[in-house]
């Protein structure tokens, strides 16, 4: 069988559809389109070379400009025509809709929203992403959304072929995110590198964005370290987005590279080394599908303090394995964080009752629960429509 995969940019595909294009492939013919960029930067999980997999490199923006989304529609047109795959299955709205503007009869076309636009924006931009959406919604021939709040939307207006991944979004692969790896000697001697012995570590993994509550994080952190100084911490693991704003003034991001409580790590393809000496994970996010970066920290035994928001609020439990903060205004929200951390920092006893129901059920956070259901929905697939 052959398969198109249709997915934003390269790093996207790399980070959350390695592992199930190249179980696919060892049976199927499989297809990536994505544009070159990485918007999540890492290493490559596989030599994809050794696999059955062939690479398509497309302009593909991440907006809703129509005009730019047009020309990408016309170049995956092209490439769909070469291939004639049997399926295409089309992630994040941004790759669904140029994917399904010019359809091609007798070939199945499924798509993943990571995070709807229509139900996570406001004005014009909720108006543009509505009538997006809504189109994507009518030509695919099954939708596939990852969070609660998304899955009732569409469900109640389409409800057949609306499906909800039964996994935890994406998954992570809680074999490298296991804190059982490392030993206290490891933790103690990154902490030493790092010059932040005996500091209570707060992390935030992500891009530098505002919608992600990068802004929240940083005057969070500062009012935090005003009533610990020199006690506390921030770890930042990710990098600007130079399509999106910081939410920071210029002083304020010229400041927090100087400023000594504050580590950047930047990107990096070893996350779980930081999560592993970290105590509490932040990452206040307005906009999430369902956020890897959450899944990974809890995989870690890490507590989370997060909105609650779509996303968010399908893997954290308040006081179970962290804390969900109902967004009021950005002010409300920082001093309900710093409130929530200080609360952390203060009771170690809570800390490590919180950070014990992470690892309770932490096998329900695997990636390979998404594969595997997957592979089952492309091998009925298969079946259904005799396709050897």
């Amino acid at each position: 069988m052959k398969i198109i995969i249709v997915i934003t940019d390269y790093g996207s595909f790399n980070n959350f559809l390695a592992e199930l294009a190249v179980s696919l492939s060892s049976e199927n013919e499989i297809h990536v389109i994505s544009s070159s960029s990485n918007v999540i930067n890492i290493v490559d999980k596989f030599d994809y070379n050794k696999y059955n997999l062939a690479f398509h490199t497309v302009d593909i923006p991440r907006s809703t400009s129509i005009i730019k989304l047009m020309k990408t529609a016309s170049a995956i047109r092209k490439i769909v025509k070469r291939v004639n795959p049997n399926l295409i299955y089309a992630h994040f709205t941004t790759g669904i809709f140029p994917a399904i503007f010019f359809r091609i009869r007798n070939i199945e076309y499924w798509g993943t929203f990571h995070g709807l636009g229509m139900n996570a924006s406001s004005g014009v931009r909720k108006a543009m992403f509505s009538i997006v959406e809504l189109y994507c919604f009518m030509r695919l021939d099954k939708r596939f959304l990852i969070n609660n709040k998304d899955y009732k939307l569409v469900s109640d207006m389409f409800k057949e072929n609306t499906l909800k991944y039964n996994s935890c979004g994406v998954g992570c692969d809680i074999i490298k995110f296991d804190r059982n790896r490392f030993t206290e000697v490891d933790k103690s001697s990154l902490k030493k590198d790092l010059n932040i012995e005996d500091k209570f570590v707060v992390t935030y993994t992500g891009r530098f964005v505002e919608f992600k509550g990068f802004d929240l994080v940083y005057y969070s952190f500062l009012k935090l370290a005003e009533q610990f100084p020199g006690e506390v911490v921030l770890l930042l693991i990710g990098g600007r987005d130079p399509i999106h704003k910081t939410g920071l003034t210029e002083k304020e991001e010229s400041d927090l590279f100087k400023n000594k409580n504050i580590v950047n790590i930047g990107y990096t393809s070893e996350v779980e080394k930081y999560l592993v000496i970290t105590d509490v994970f932040l990452f206040p996010s307005k906009k999430e599908g369902l956020p890897v970066c959450i899944v990974e920290a809890l995989a870690m035994g890490v507590p989370v303090i997060s909105l609650d928001e779509r996303g968010n609020s399908d893997v954290v439990r308040n006081d179970v394995n962290g804390y969900l903060i109902t967004s009021v205004s950005k002010s409300s929200d920082v001093i309900e964080i710093v409130k929530k951390i200080k609360f952390l920092f203060l009771d170690e006893d809570k800390l490590r009752v919180l950070s014990l129901n992470c690892l309770s059920n932490r096998n329900i956070y695997s990636r390979s629960f998404f594969v595997e259901e997957q592979l089952k929905l492309f091998n009925n697939f298969k079946l259904s429509n005799n396709i050897t």
